[in-house]
């Protein structure tokens, strides 16, 4: 009876923690999260960040980003890409120059900066900072710029 019941409670609880650990999973790869918003008829949040040097940044991500009710709520519009530019951490070498190689395209020159745009890469909003609020705030403002979305 025992092994009987293992099999399926064990296929319960992988799929429980899959399902977990797929909720506010961001992607780190601009032309992956091109591609998969493309593919959903999404849109694209990406957050320029220093995580280990950035008190902003690092401010952002727990008040907002690290937050469930954020995850869930911005996975309905959006496609999320975190670029990461640490100081402590070394990413690898290929992973540094295409992130550098999009803050460059987009004239990134502080951290953090949060831009919102088409599948495509064409901007609509972007916001620089972050002075509080959290994840219900910060939420309800990227909604409101994707209902009055126009191209910069």
């Amino acid at each position: 009876m025992m092994k009987t019941l293992k099999a399926p409670l064990f296929a319960l609880v992988a799929a429980l923690t899959v399902s977990i650990a797929n909720a506010g999973d961001y992607l780190t790869n601009f032309e992956a999260g091109k591609k998969k918003a493309a593919a959903e008829n999404k849109n694209l949040l990406v957050k320029f960040t220093g995580s280990d040097w950035c008190p902003p940044c690092i401010k952002l991500n727990k008040d907002v980003f690290a937050k469930k009710s954020f995850q869930t709520g911005i996975e309905k519009d959006f496609v999320v890409v975190v670029l990461d530019f640490p100081e402590k951490k070394k990413l690898p070498e290929d992973a540094a120059a295409a992130n550098k190689k999009v803050a460059k395209k987009y004239k990134i020159n502080s951290y953090p900066t949060v831009m919102l745009m088409d599948s495509k890469g064409k901007v609509f909003k972007s916001m620089s900072g972050y002075n509080g609020g959290g994840a219900k705030a910060y939420l309800a403002g990227i909604q409101s710029s994707l209902k009055a979305k126009s191209f910069q």
